[in-house]
């Protein structure tokens, strides 16, 4: 929004335009908002454009109702330069709806944080979610050179529908890329796990805008998107994770089908956005693509490598020229070479995984972590082998809801034998009723493997980790049940266990677990 309006600014006022002006709007861009307050009040003098820079000032910084007032105030008299008088409408209505939105919300802060979520089942999100963001902010702004002191807002709204308010997304655009988070307007802007069926990965999520945040600064705003989605998704799991990144199998089955039908996404399809790409799958592939170009470009070189190619990006290199400095390839021969790259590296398809699409819902009704892969098994006509094991699954759960469950595992077990051990869904569903059985190791055993192929599964990890906590092993428990709770944080099974498991282990975190336990379990 506001880059458009420093072009028109720059390029087609009637009178000269202060300097000070654009480099307001340069360190609003670049989320360097104390930069920006002494050049804002050095404006004051010009009523065509003072009341707009202080609005995105004052918007900006979080005062949505000051900034839509300033607004409103300029547009009724008049005084805007025409120029601004689109954007400024914008702006003043993005700062009403922020208002709206946020209203009652419960903040809370820590050492580079403010944290805004709706009151209710969403403050159990508080701690983890401070707690993950300042792990990214010491890990991924270590590797970037970027630490700001803060406080970095952050804002999570209870549906996508609020996120379209509160953005240039529609709810439409939202849907269709997956885009559930982002990083704008000098924050953090993310939709509640609740908003989803089953959740979905939002710590990472929260740690991948703040990266977005970090690169922007430490940038001064002149990363293309293709590499700013790169980083971010590169270093988005640094707070639980050595550098360097990974991709989940599903991820993989996304590049090596684009690899072997000659269809991926350029970088300049990317452009200006990820979120408008016309699906989940073409936006899946381009973050996958991304990823192994950052690997690219940092193997061997290390985090050191983000920093010489955002310093020299900051310092006035255009991008083929940064891409240079750091890998000696030129943007279009590095595209060429990490293509060919792609080619030797051995990606496999995981044809049974599919694509692992978000699954929005807005009754409000959440599944429990052990119920959210029944919905994902596949129905579509497959060969005779897979309809055959598509029957014993039916069975199986037919058989379950009954209370037959020894019965109901055999069916499963035929399931998994004819899919292979680990078909999640399948993994998912024998595990289940393996716990019911008290068979925790056969419970284990069934899970584990399902976690390997689909490892942003809450349900599976809650499975591997209440059986873990039958058998007595707390310790062994907890990475299963911090993961469960890293997608869907709703679920009773995760957030008591957790208590316990802190309990025991007289960690800090056991009050916030106990608080939780009790808000989900009253849900």
């Amino acid at each position: 929004m506001r880059a458009l309006a420093i072009l028109l600014a720059l390029g087609g006022v009637a009178h000269a335009v202060p300097d000070d002006m654009a480099r307001v709007y340069g360190l609003l861009e670049s989320s360097r908002l104390d930069e920006a307050a002494p050049l804002v009040d050095r404006l004051r003098r010009d009523a065509s454009v003072y009341p707009f820079a202080a609005g995105a000032w004052a918007y900006d910084h979080g005062d949505y109702a000051a900034a839509a007032d300033t607004l409103e105030t300029a547009l009724a008299a008049g005084v805007l330069d025409p120029q601004l008088v689109g954007e400024a409408r914008q702006m003043r209505d993005l700062a009403r709806n922020n208002a709206a939105v946020i209203k009652g919300f419960v903040h809370r802060r820590s050492a580079h944080f403010d944290l805004a979520v709706a009151p209710g089942l969403d403050e159990t999100l508080l701690g983890p979610a401070l707690d993950t963001l300042e792990r990214q902010w010491t890990e991924a702004g270590g590797d970037l050179g970027e630490q700001p002191a803060g406080p970095i807002r952050v804002e999570i709204y209870g549906d996508i529908t609020d996120l379209a308010k509160v953005s240039p997304l529609t709810v439409a655009e939202i849907e269709t890329s997956g885009t559930i988070a982002l990083c704008k307007y000098n924050r953090l802007m993310a939709t509640s796990p609740r908003a989803l069926v089953a959740g979905y990965p939002w710590l990472d999520t929260l740690s991948h805008e703040l990266t977005h945040y970090l690169v922007t600064r430490a940038s001064h705003d002149t990363v293309p998107i293709w590499l700013h989605e790169g980083i971010a998704k590169m270093e988005e799991t640094r707070w639980r994770s050595p550098f360097g990144g990974t991709l989940a199998p599903s991820q993989e089955h996304l590049l090596a089908t684009g690899l072997r039908d000659g269809h991926l996404i350029t970088f300049a399809q990317m452009h200006p956005s990820m979120a408008l790409l016309p699906s989940q799958e073409d936006a899946g592939l381009a973050f996958a693509e991304v990823t192994t170009a950052l690997q690219r470009i940092t193997e061997g070189r290390g985090a050191a490598a983000l920093r010489k190619l955002i310093g020299a990006l900051r310092d006035g290199a255009d991008v083929s020229h940064a891409v240079l400095a750091v890998t000696g390839e030129t943007l279009p021969a590095f595209e060429k070479s990490w293509r060919a790259w792609l080619k030797t590296r051995g990606y496999k398809l995981h044809p049974e995984l599919g694509m692992a699409r978000l699954r929005f819902q807005r009754d409000g009704k959440q599944a429990n972590a052990d119920e959210d892969e029944d919905a994902a098994l596949d129905k579509k006509p497959g060969s005779e082998r897979e309809q055959r094991a598509r029957g014993h699954v039916r069975l199986g759960t037919m058989l379950r809801t009954r209370g037959r469950l020894q019965a109901a595992a055999m069916e499963y077990e035929q399931a998994s034998a004819i899919f292979g051990a680990g078909h999640p869904e399948v993994a998912g569903r024998l595990g289940r009723t393996y716990l019911e059985l008290h068979a925790w190791d056969k419970a284990i055993a069934s899970a584990r493997p399902g976690i390997e192929r689909r490892p942003e599964s809450a349900g599976l990890k809650v499975t591997v980790g209440r059986a873990l906590l039958e058998k007595g092993d707390d310790a062994a428990a907890r990475p299963y049940l911090e993961g469960a709770l890293a997608v869907n944080p709703y679920d009773p099974q995760t957030r008591c266990g957790l208590q316990k498991i802190y309990a025991a282990l007289h960690d800090a975190r056991e009050a916030v677990e106990a608080d939780a336990c009790k808000r989900v379990s009253a849900r």
